[in-house]
């Protein structure tokens, strides 16, 4: 039996693949079109909201500690300082994939799934990868006010995804401007984000989250890092 054991692990694929800290952990949901189908449109606070709890439990509950997460849409990432289990890539993104799916499954009363990919960073890039994140944010919250905007003027999706189609951001503000929606006037979450983080043992939400481009992002994620490290 044991030596049945040795074999099969030999089978085994990408089992000792290493990525090296620090590293980002990225959780999609899959399938997420249909979950939301009944939610509020072009944003639903609730689902924020689970998205937000789900990334809280797994500071609390999985057993591995990231230096931070930032969610919007239905992705989390999971800035990692120091890599859980060696830093085996297959194992942190099973665990972050099973244990994600599995919360918000039980917040949402249905099943759920969600994949997960690694991203290894330098420490200098890991600022850089949530500044790109957050603008994709941005880039998400234009385009959906606009779709979703043009159905309730009367267009079926297929009419409103070809309306869109090759209008560049600054159209798409401007045409949601002249019929009343200031994209800026909208919350702060739906078009930066939201931000788990430890804080002398509690875990936080930042619903609130400044530009990490800018100068007050930077402060703030240097001390989230500065927490995590001294936690």
């Amino acid at each position: 039996m044991q030596r049945l054991r040795q074999k099969s692990a030999s089978w085994e694929i990408y089992s000792g693949l290493r990525a090296r800290p620090p590293l980002v952990a990225r959780a999609d949901g899959r399938g997420f079109k249909s979950i939301l189908a009944g939610c509020q449109k072009p944003y639903d606070a609730g689902f924020a909201s689970h998205m937000a709890s789900s990334a809280s439990s797994l500071f609390e509950d999985s057993g591995i500690c990231p230096a931070l997460a930032f969610t919007f849409s239905d992705e989390i990432n999971l800035a990692f300082l120091t890599a859980p289990f060696g830093g085996r890539v297959e194992k942190i993104d099973s665990l972050v994939a099973g244990f994600l799916s599995a919360s918000l499954s039980l917040q949402m009363g249905r099943p759920v799934s969600m994949d997960c990919r690694i991203i290894p960073l330098c420490r200098s890039e890991i600022r850089e990868y949530l500044i790109e994140r957050q603008n994709e944010a941005w880039r998400n919250h234009v385009f959906s006010y606009g779709f979703y905007m043009l159905q309730e003027e009367g267009l079926d999706p297929s009419q409103a995804m070809e309306r869109m189609r090759g209008m560049r951001e600054p159209e798409i503000h401007e045409m949601l401007f002249q019929r009343g929606t200031n994209l800026a006037k909208t919350p702060s979450w739906e078009r930066r984000g939201i931000m788990i983080y430890r804080d002398e043992g509690r875990v936080l939400q930042d619903w609130q989250l400044p530009l990490f481009s800018s100068e007050e992002g930077k402060e703030l994620l240097a001390r989230v890092f500065r927490c995590a490290e001294n936690d």
